[in-house]
């Protein structure tokens, strides 16, 4: 079987800083299963892979903010069990909380 090249992907971690100061990640659920899960998708034609993680986070969990451009981290996963793909995540701080 031909090996798949990994399909790139964005994705945000999105987080807020509370009137203390304190670090809450905000945490976002599927609709479909309910699980938790990042807000990502496929790199957009135009846009720097940050700006995409961010239009990711408000079309799919309302967080409007700003994205950090290095990615800090990475995973691998098959999308549906088939398209081998890696997640570049972003930081994304909520201009304010949904």
């Amino acid at each position: 079987m031909k090996k798949q090249k990994r399909r790139q992907q964005v994705a945000a971690l999105p987080y807020w800083i509370d009137p203390d100061g304190k670090l809450k990640l905000l945490l976002v659920t599927s609709r479909d299963t309910g699980r938790w899960v990042l807000p990502k998708g496929w790199p957009m034609k135009g846009r720097r892979p940050h700006k995409a993680a961010q239009i990711e986070a408000f079309e799919e969990a309302g967080i409007d903010g700003k994205s950090r451009k290095r990615a800090i981290g990475t995973y691998d996963y098959d999308k549906d069990g088939q398209i081998p793909c890696r997640v570049q995540v972003r930081r994304i701080r909520a201009a304010r909380v949904p």
